[in-house]
């Protein structure tokens, strides 16, 4: 501003020092009564540094908005990359890693051998009973040579199976000795591996050792589905393997025919098959290798009435159930811990 100028104190604009009245907004800058200046506040300086201040605070909005949506945005993408994409790559990991085990669920024995020659001769089973989500649900036998016979067994034994690979412990192998094992899973192979880690002084035997095993070639007996009841003995005698024992004449009226873990008794008189008793507590036999149905030496007794429902005879107090079948009469026997121990199929009804 020149020293010969002024500002109107009402809109601001720029006068010579002696005009009276702004001739923009015609407000007085002379008062006529005394002659002298009314003061004029220097308004442009003020709107100038008001309009500043506005700017200022408007840019520094701009930026913190500008800061929160670049800043903000990116830190939320990397979030979601960071949590999103390797969850998907560690799914996907998992689910390449996991197999079908269900495969290997059956009976496994040494690789000379097979059920019926080690449990006779000596040697090695593996039942897998169930495989549910990667655990493996199995039983595993070790059989001694002949005469002795000697029998270990580690029952209902869970592992989690990860890259093929489970580790399992247990408590009594029959001998009173405990341990630890692996197993592994293979193409048409499993290994075994069991240490005894803490062994009874007094037992003759036990479940320690490496075995390799391979896939039993013989399939399961269902007794029920055979319809072996009432058929005539010769003619479907193969389907029970061979006889460990001369057949015996109980009364006069029956022969009974001794299998590994099960006899066949059969009338005398009319060669048909009168009953069939399977017996799992033998130890002489493969519990899922002889079934009455879906039930086997593995089943308990809310596995039966889950299969068969209300018993037509319900003694289990005394440990056992009877069913009316299409054919005759089943009698299931349980422990007391109601695992299956043994069952009767009969043409009549002995309750």
């Amino acid at each position: 501003m020149g020293k010969d100028t002024k500002f109107c104190r009402n809109c601001g604009k720029e006068l010579p020092i002696e005009s009276t009245f702004c001739p923009y907004c015609m407000t007085k800058l002379i008062d006529v009564t005394t002659g002298g200046e009314i003061k004029v506040k220097k308004k442009k300086p003020i709107i100038i540094a008001v309009a500043a201040a506005i700017v200022l605070l408007v840019v520094i909005a701009v930026i913190i908005i500008l800061n929160s949506t670049i800043f903000g945005g990116k830190s939320d993408n990397v979030t979601t990359y960071a949590t999103t994409v390797p969850t998907t790559a560690v799914t996907t990991t998992a689910e390449n890693k996991t197999s079908d085990y269900s495969k290997y669920v059956g009976i496994w024995c040494d690789k000379d051998s097979d059920i019926s020659t080690a449990t006779q001769n000596g040697g090695n089973i593996l039942e897998i009973i169930s495989v549910k989500d990667d655990v493996v649900r199995f039983t595993f036998t070790k059989t001694s040579s002949a005469p002795q016979n000697r029998i270990a067994r580690i029952s209902n034994v869970t592992t989690k199976v990860i890259d093929g690979i489970g580790t399992f412990s247990f408590d009594d192998d029959g001998w009173q000795n405990s341990g630890t094992g692996k197993i592994k899973f293979s193409d048409g192979e499993i290994y075994i591996e069991n240490t005894v880690t803490n062994q009874n002084s007094e037992s003759m035997w036990d479940i320690g050792g490496k075995f390799y095993l391979k896939k039993s070639e013989s399939s399961m007996l269902d007794v029920e589905s055979n319809n072996f009841l009432n058929a005539d003995f010769d003619d479907v005698k193969n389907a029970f393997g061979e006889e460990i024992s001369d057949p015996f004449l109980a009364s006069d009226k029956w022969y009974i025919h001794y299998y590994s873990g099960m006899n066949v008794m059969v009338t005398a008189e009319t060669n048909k098959i009168y009953s069939i008793t399977v017996d799992y507590s033998s130890g002489n036999l493969a519990n899922s290798n002889i079934s009455f149905g879906e039930i086997n030496g593995n089943s308990t007794y809310d596995d039966v009435y889950a299969e068969l429902g209300e018993p037509m005879y319900n003694n289990i107090t005394h440990g056992d159930v009877t069913y009316k079948r299409k054919d005759g009469y089943v009698t299931f026997t349980f422990d007391d811990n109601m695992n299956l121990t043994n069952f009767v199929y009969c043409i009549e009804d002995t309750h």
